[in-house]
């Protein structure tokens, strides 16, 4: 073990009750355990983590429910921009 996944592992261990209620939530939330949450509330805290949960969660929800444009009709909306602004400059060129 590291010197950083030592640091984390100590800082787990001394997580207050209410900390490691937190995080359990979280995990829960995630679908992961808390040990794999954990580098993340270390490094990002919790808020920020949770905020990213939150959106992660969010944004499946929309996936779901059809409220998204599929990557496939995005890409192909690129490419024709894309093409579009080539043949404009070979043709000013």
């Amino acid at each position: 073990m590291n010197s950083r996944q030592k640091k984390q592992a100590e800082a787990l261990a001394a997580l207050s009750a209410a900390d490691r209620a937190r995080l359990e939530r979280l995990a829960a939330l995630a679908q992961v355990t808390a040990e794999h949450l954990w580098p993340d509330v270390w490094l990002y805290g919790f808020d920020d983590t949770e905020e990213s949960i939150q959106a992660d969660l969010a944004a499946q929800a929309d996936i779901e429910a059809g409220r998204t444009i599929p990557n496939e009709e995005v890409m192909e909306q690129a490419r024709r921009i894309l093409e579009s602004n080539v043949q404009r400059k070979r043709k000013a060129g």
